[in-house]
Formats: structure tokens, C-alpha cells, sequence
């Protein structure tokens, strides 16, 4: 057998939302997982349709909101601060419905500078007997985690889609969903591990890609090797590098399963 290829391509948080929309279906796939609609919300995804994990993605994702207990998608308070103002990235709906001209967010970092780095990396991509509502499980414990960490450490969080594709591609697809120095957007960090991220906006990419493989490929379970010079994490005071969690469903998710499942 020959050497395996390594592909690895680099998204941002809306970089990979808006590839996940505009991809167009390579000829080499014959499934359309990604776009599949169902009449009701499905274990496997967690959303009804493509359009409705968009929506999550990109407006708010309701339940995980009310777990999490974040107003607008955004943590309040803490490290990062959420401002009413006549401009910003962020609409703010109830002052534009009371007809206020602050009808817009912007987002004020109010932590210390100078404080010591810490890169986390997760890998989001995981098998598909790993059940949807465990998923979520994992997403609301590592949301709180990183939500803790972000009072004491300047935190980049990097998620990773790493799978084995056809013709030998081992295909990795990062996502920075912190970088350093930025506001900690809790909407961004809680909706990248929710289930449709994985199975509905990376399935629709993975769709457009000619080295896509039927079952939308294997997990690699060690991941970290091949993509670690791209995320250089050389200068950072701390990495902490979660496993693959093909067995996710064993864990109620206490900080200690936390602690259990990183390298």
C-alpha cells in the first residue's frame, strides 16, 4: 500500500459556513447526507435540515442558549463584554424593536493582557454510532471548560475534521474558533459541537471534494502529528489536545472526564 496523501485546508468559523452553503456537489459523490431533510429532528443531526443548521449557526442556536444560559448567543460578563451601539457586528433586536439607535452589539474584551496562552484543539469529527444527544453532552461540558478557561489564560481554540478519504488522502480540515486575543463568542464555540456542524456543514463540504469516500470516510484517531505545524502552538505556554471520541457515549462529562480524554 502506498503512502497516504495529506491534505489540509484552513477555515475560519464563517469561512466555513459559507463554504458549507456555496459548495457545489462533486461528481465523485453519490450522497447527499448533508442536504437530507427529515420531518422531525433526528438523532444523527440534531436539525431538520441544512438550512436550519445555517440558521443556527449563524444567528444563534436556541436550545444550546438555554443551556448554556448566554443572552444573544454571546457570553455576558466574564472575559468579554457584549455593548449596545449605533454600530457594530452584532444586531441587537430588542433595541431595534423599541426603536433605540444603539441597534447594534459590539464586543469589548475586558480581560487582562499578558496573561499565559493555551492552545485547545478538538478534534469534531467522530463515528456514526456516537449518538446525537451525547454529542451535545460533550459540547455543553468542553462550552464550560473553555468559558472557565478564558478567565485566567489568552485561549485559541482550533477545531479539526481529520478523516481518511479515497485514492489514500488523509484530509484534515481545521477551524479556528478562538484565536488569540479575540472575544470568546460562545455561539461559535457551543454550535462547532453541535452534531450538525459536524454532520450537516462539514458533510456538505466533504460533498464537494473529489477525494470524498463513501460513509464520509474513516476518523484518525491521532491526529495531532500531522496538522501541528500548521496550528504552531511552539510559542504557547500550555496545549491541551482532546482524543477522538468515537466513545463518547460512555461519559457523564464531569470536569474529571475532561481531564481523562485529553493527551
Amino acid at each position: 500500500m502506498g503512502r497516504r496523501k495529506v491534505v489540509i485546508e484552513q477555515y475560519t468559523y464563517a469561512s466555513i459556513i459559507s463554504e458549507s452553503q456555496s459548495r457545489v456537489k462533486h461528481e465523485n459523490c453519490c450522497q447527499d447526507a448533508a442536504r437530507r431533510v427529515s420531518s422531525s429532528k433526528t438523532k444523527f443531526t440534531q436539525t431538520e435540515s441544512f438550512e436550519q443548521a445555517v440558521d443556527f449557526a449563524v444567528n444563534g442556536w436556541d436550545l444550546g442558549l438555554e443551556q448554556y444560559k448566554i443572552e444573544d448567543g454571546l457570553l455576558v460578563g466574564g472575559a468579554t463584554e457584549l455593548c449596545p451601539s449605533l454600530s457594530g457586528s452584532i444586531p441587537h433586536i430588542q433595541n431595534h424593536i423599541m426603536g433605540f439607535p444603539e441597534e447594534m452589539y459590539y464586543l469589548a474584551d475586558s480581560r487582562e493582557y499578558n496573561l499565559p496562552t493555551l492552545d485547545i484543539v478538538v478534534n469534531l469529527a467522530y463515528n456514526g454510532g456516537v449518538a446525537g444527544t451525547n454529542a451535545l453532552k460533550f459540547g455543553k461540558s468542553l462550552v464550560s471548560f473553555i468559558n472557565d478557561k478564558a478567565s485566567t489564560r489568552n485561549i485559541r481554540v482550533t477545531g479539526v475534521f481529520a478523516s481518511k478519504q479515497d485514492d489514500n488522502i488523509d484530509a484534515y480540515h481545521l477551524v479556528t474558533l478562538k484565536d488569540f486575543d479575540s472575544a470568546l463568542v460562545i455561539n461559535n464555540i457551543a454550535f462547532a459541537f453541535h452534531p450538525s456542524f459536524f454532520r450537516r456543514l462539514w458533510f456538505s463540504i466533504i460533498e464537494g471534494k473529489s477525494y470524498w469516500a463513501d460513509g464520509y470516510g474513516q476518523t484518525i484517531n491521532d491526529y495531532y502529528p500531522a496538522i501541528s505545524e500548521k496550528i504552531n502552538t511552539k510559542s504557547s505556554n500550555e496545549i491541551l489536545i482532546f482524543k477522538t471520541l468515537n466513545d463518547i457515549n460512555q461519559y457523564s462529562w464531569e470536569e474529571s472526564d475532561l481531564e481523562r480524554i485529553t493527551f
